[in-house]
């Protein structure tokens, strides 16, 4: 595992623990029927999901993949 798998890992795991916990704060302000914990709802747990969620997409568009080598490599010109 290279250095640029291992950041992307890491990233996957920050942005499911966001993930995570937005979902949970969502879950346990339904509990209570208050206009706080709307709010709650809403602020708090809508940006810890929306943060793992951008952090999520983040990473996979920012991930390089492997290179491709010998006859599949782009950088190479035909000869004509």
């Amino acid at each position: 595992m290279n250095g640029n798998e291992r950041r992307m890992e890491k990233r996957l795991r920050i942005s499911a623990i966001f993930a995570a916990v937005g979902l949970g704060i969502e879950a346990l302000t339904l509990i209570k029927i208050h206009p706080l914990a709307f709010l709650t709802f809403m602020f708090a747990g809508g940006t810890c999901l929306a943060a793992g969620f951008i952090i999520y997409l983040y990473s996979l568009v920012s991930f390089g993949g492997p290179t491709l080598d010998g006859e599949g490599s782009r950088s190479q010109q035909p000869n004509s």
